[in-house]
């Protein structure tokens, strides 16, 4: 049993490596599979994931804004991303989603059903093969870092050296999930 759903929380993360060759048309495959199963799919670029419970927590937070009316978007894949991102400039989350170049990519997929009914696991397996993923373990989404990840990472959240010196190096990931509840506060 996943965390997300000890916690009651309907969602499916995929992660791996994927080719887009048109990233229209890899956004659409997404969008028309989320239509045909009444779920959100949002695509996050995995280099700038911090783990599982990354994007658990901004799927968590992205459900209750928008259950309370505090949302800053009105799309819940839109207000994953502002919260995994944890910013409110939605051209700055937009940069941690998949939309932005074509290539070979590793990405890391939410699957979400906010009406927690349906099966989440044939929709990962749709999405899977329409998309053409390489699946990769949940757990490559940790903070084990390989190759430039754990400067992605500093860059995209503002982290300082001076922040991880205080905290330590193993405790990037607290960084990283302070900065996603933070966005509640600069609402």
């Amino acid at each position: 049993m996943s965390d997300s759903e000890e916690q009651g929380l309907n969602c499916k993360i995929i992660a791996g490596k994927v080719r887009i060759s048109n990233v229209d048309d890899f956004l659409s495959s997404l969008k028309t599979i989320a239509h045909e199963y009444a779920v959100t799919i949002q695509a996050m670029d995995a280099e700038l994931i911090a783990g599982e419970e990354h994007i658990i927590s901004a799927v968590k937070k992205a459900i209750r804004a928008t259950e309370r009316k505090r949302n800053i978007t009105s799309d819940l894949g839109l207000e994953i991303l502002l919260y995994a991102a944890g910013r409110r400039q939605i051209e700055r989350a937009l940069a941690m989603g998949v939309s932005v170049s074509e290539g070979e990519k590793r990405v890391a997929i939410v699957i979400v059903d906010a009406r927690e009914e349906k099966d989440l696991e044939m929709v990962a397996e749709e999405v899977k093969r329409e998309i053409g993923l390489q699946e990769e373990p949940i757990s490559e989404l940790a903070l084990e870092y390989k190759g430039d990840k754990k400067e992605c990472i500093k860059k995209f959240f503002d982290i300082t050296e001076a922040e991880l010196k205080a905290v330590g190096e193993p405790k990037l990931k607290m960084l990283v999930l302070e900065r996603v509840a933070m966005l509640d506060v600069l609402k």
